[in-house]
């Protein structure tokens, strides 16, 4: 997958989150080995969001590329980054699978996609 591709994706997850009523804090944090692709906020919610683009026929989905290191990675990098807040925070990682076919565009948004463990 091209940089610009993946790039192209976040974009259309960050658009699906706004239009869905989603705040975006960030954009590829980083922390440590962490990078959250998307950092969003909905009510007292604070979500990373791992976003998974790709283009073409594809067998299975993209989801299956987020393995379990950066499933802990997400999680350490969400820990760190709501330290910030003074009041206690609910957080959640959601996935965000973006299929680019021709000129169609399909995207599946997959709230609490794995646990905290």
């Amino acid at each position: 997958m091209t940089l610009e591709l993946g790039r192209w994706g976040e974009d259309r997850a960050k658009e699906h989150l706004l239009q869905s009523g989603y705040e975006i804090l960030e954009s590829n944090y980083r922390f440590k080995k962490a990078e959250i692709d998307l950092i969003a906020r909905k009510g007292n919610v604070i979500i990373a969001v791992e976003v998974k683009t790709r283009s073409g026929i594809i067998v299975g989905t993209p989801f299956h590329a987020i393995t379990r290191e950066k499933q802990r990675n997400l999680l350490l990098g969400i820990n760190h980054y709501v330290q910030k807040f003074k009041e206690p925070i609910e957080v959640r990682m959601d996935a965000i699978s973006v299929i680019k076919q021709g000129e169609r565009i399909n995207i599946v948004h997959l709230e609490d996609a794995f646990p905290a463990f």
